[in-house]
């Protein structure tokens, strides 16, 4: 072998040599790269999956107070309702007392809504029929029963000159609704 190809082999040599360190160091940068891609790639994963787990929870939560805000919402309105049923009962058990007690229940309340001076009772076509004798008479001196019915369905509108108490027993259940709707409610939820 002559000088010349000694120093080719040789310079081929440093070459290989040279060659092999930039693919090692290389392989190791491209190992590290994908081993801080893989990292990130794990992160973003978890981050994800962490960023998932919150809004599933959030969505959740959401839903289980909507749906317990709709059984608040539901029981409620049963509650009214059955408040509503109750109300309407004891209404029509008044328009339906038997002759005596529901012209007993008018006189005491007659007796309430008396005011000074003289005054006028209107019931409707089907009361002034009915009503007794016993009970015009208890009306006394002060109160006129008026021979025109009143468009009422039960009940009484008692006039004072331009001043009428309407005490159909519609108004008297409107005026205190209030105070009924929370007896009732307290009777049935209480």
């Amino acid at each position: 072998m002559s000088g010349l190809e000694k120093i080719i082999d040789r310079l081929n040599e440093e070459n290989d040599a040279q060659c092999a360190e930039i693919l090692a160091q290389a392989s190791e940068k491209a190992e590290a790269i994908i081993r801080n891609a893989q990292e990130d790639g794990n992160k973003l994963i978890g981050d994800a999956a962490e960023e998932a787990r919150r809004k599933a929870d959030a969505i959740r939560s959401r839903a289980v107070s909507q749906g317990a805000m709709n059984e608040r919402r539901q029981m409620l309105a049963t509650r009214v309702g059955m408040i509503e049923e109750v109300l309407a009962e004891a209404r029509q058990r008044l328009h339906d007392l038997p002759d005596d007690q529901y012209f007993e229940t008018l006189l005491t309340l007659i007796d309430r809504q008396r005011r000074p001076g003289k005054g006028v009772l209107l019931l409707n076509a089907r009361d002034l029929q009915r009503a007794p004798q016993a009970f015009v008479s208890k009306l006394g001196e002060d109160i006129a029963l008026s021979p025109s019915p009143a468009e009422i369905e039960d009940g009484f509108i008692l006039k004072y000159g331009d001043i009428e108490l309407n005490n159909s027993f519609r108004a008297l259940f409107l005026a205190a609704d209030e105070d009924l709707r929370a007896k009732a409610g307290a009777l049935l939820f209480d």
